[in-house]
């Protein structure tokens, strides 16, 4: 079975929920756009968070499946958990629970990443999704940087800012996220291939 590839999936991420405010506590609601390259078309999800409320913490995710052999559509809202692990200097870590199964068995990793697969969204574990560098000995790495650099990267800070200035570790994600990104656009030009851009369209 061919794996489908991470850079050209439809991803949520808990990077960008912090990054919108969307883990600050309480009830609030978002959603998040994907742009496919040279066509223009758009495909979208819209999601509740929930934080410190009495059913734990959780996002709930809201759009509409299309079967893509019979055109009919099908509204999808279903509950995602988010846990949290401790950082070395304060604060915590949010992670997703993937909701999935696989061969009869309920995935529940930690992850920081849902990918679309098939009509949910879920690891890239259990939608067999590879990173191009893992499925093409590195070909299309992105001028040296792929996402799971960008992943370890991530993992390894431990706090953004410290005396109101970016850490050295935070400094050094937001590099490899501006290197990538960069590479990213010009190789899906290069390759006519699809290019996601994510809108943030919340609504306070």
């Amino acid at each position: 079975m061919a794996k489908q590839e991470a850079e050209w999936s439809n991803r949520l991420s808990v990077r960008f929920l912090k990054k919108h405010g969307y883990l600050e506590g309480g009830w609030r609601y978002g959603g998040i756009k994907w742009t496919y390259g040279m066509s223009g078309n758009e495909s979208s999800i819209g999601f509740n968070v929930n934080i410190g409320g009495d059913e734990g913490d959780y996002i709930k995710l809201q759009y509409t499946h299309t079967n893509r052999g019979t055109d009919e559509k099908e509204s999808m809202d279903f509950r995602v958990e988010l846990t949290t692990t401790p950082c070395n200097y304060g604060g915590k870590r949010y992670w997703f629970i993937c909701p999935l199964s696989k061969n009869g068995r309920y995935c529940g990793r930690r992850v920081g990443v849902l990918f679309s697969i098939g009509k949910w969204f879920g690891c890239r574990h259990c939608g067999e999704i590879a990173y191009a560098a893992q499925m093409r000995g590195g070909k299309y790495r992105g001028s040296s940087v792929c996402l799971p650099d960008i992943e370890r990267a991530e993992q390894e800070v431990k706090r953004y800012y410290y005396n109101g200035k970016p850490t050295r570790k935070y400094r050094r994600l937001i590099r490899l996220n501006e290197k990538f990104n960069q590479s990213f656009m010009l190789m899906a030009a290069g390759l006519d291939k699809r290019f996601a851009r994510f809108a943030d369209f919340k609504k306070k």
